[in-house]
């Protein structure tokens, strides 16, 4: 898992059918200083995100899994981050 930043909306005029309906966002990594890092990359979600919202993403085999059935996909948005408490 790890935390990004939404950077943008995919629109896709042409699709695979596992993709028809589903939502997907272009997203960023972000540091320990919650800054950009990184490539963007396009993430699948449960529901539509706004641009710059702090989300939870998990990545590899297991973001297949966060849909039902699977959704042939590298990363998934899992989660949104209201609020990171950094220890310091």
């Amino acid at each position: 898992m790890k935390l990004a930043k939404v950077v943008g909306t995919v629109v896709l005029s042409q699709c695979i059918e596992a993709y028809r309906g589903q939502t997907l966002h272009i997203i960023q990594d972000i540091d320990e200083a919650l800054e950009l890092t990184g490539e963007a990359e396009v993430s699948a979600t449960w529901a539509a995100m706004n641009e710059g919202d702090t989300v939870i993403v998990e990545v590899a085999r297991e973001a297949c899994n966060a849909f039902d059935p699977p959704l042939p996909t590298d990363t998934s948005i899992i989660g949104k981050v209201e609020k990171v408490n950094l220890a310091g």
